[in-house]
């Protein structure tokens, strides 16, 4: 969701820290999307339902 990402600011949401690095593609910020509440257990495909996450808080969101 460009919305999140855009929000963001190139900031993980969880830990407040830059991305750890850019896309080789266009040197954007590398963040992931999360969704807050899983799509899988009903959550909704929203902007209000996610965040833009670090890769290590994205799989410590997922297995933490």
């Amino acid at each position: 969701m460009a919305e999140v990402l855009e929000r963001a600011a190139g900031v993980c949401e969880c830990c407040n820290k830059p991305a750890p690095f850019k896309k080789s593609k266009d040197k954007s910020p590398y963040l992931e999307v999360h969704h807050i509440i899983f799509l899988a257990k009903g959550g909704d495909d929203t902007v209000e339902n996610a965040e833009a996450l670090c890769p290590n808080c994205h799989r410590r969101k997922h297995y933490g």
